[in-house]
């Protein structure tokens, strides 16, 4: 998978209600999870868009991964830990052809706000021969961000933990 950090990952005006879309449903149900390490959100719902300059059909959607513990997202340090962590694991997955993961830390401080609370932007964008492929592709797309998010989570847990006992 093609993977690109964004600079600045604007906030979305308001979460999408998730559509009917099995890997999409698995995503939200693994990672929103009652001892989850994270909260994930949808912010845009997959959208098919008519063929790119190259001919294919694309599929896009958007979430925002966010700590679970609040005090948590106030640490810019531990999202780009987990930001390195997911871009070195979505690299590895598919085909640099056909999926694509944008990534970039947003932030909801306003102007004249003290302590700024943090969440990680991330963008999947699949593409295929056919509007099946594309949409197919796109699922597996969210399979690979499910298992690096959930891999992520135990990474980070380990090294606060290690943290907090030494």
């Amino acid at each position: 998978m093609r993977v690109e950090i964004l600079a600045n990952a604007a906030l979305p005006k308001s979460p999408a209600q998730a559509p009917e879309n099995r890997a999409l449903q698995v995503l939200l149900q693994a990672v929103n999870g009652e001892d989850s390490f994270f909260r994930i959100s949808l912010c845009e719902a997959p959208q098919e868009t008519v063929q790119d300059s190259s001919r294919h059909n694309q599929i896009s959607g958007s979430f925002l991964l966010m700590f679970s513990d609040e005090a948590l997202n106030q640490q810019r340090g531990q999202y780009f830990a987990l930001l390195e962590s997911l871009r070195e694991l979505l690299a590895k997955a598919g085909s640099e052809d056909s999926l694509q993961a944008r990534l970039g830390l947003a932030s909801s401080a306003g102007p004249g706000e003290q302590v700024a609370s943090y969440s990680l932007y991330l963008q999947l964008i699949s593409r295929g021969e056919s509007a099946a492929q594309a949409e197919l592709r796109w699922g597996l797309a969210v399979a690979h961000l499910q298992q690096a998010v959930l891999f992520s989570a135990r990474l980070l847990r380990k090294k606060l933990s290690s943290h907090n006992m030494g």
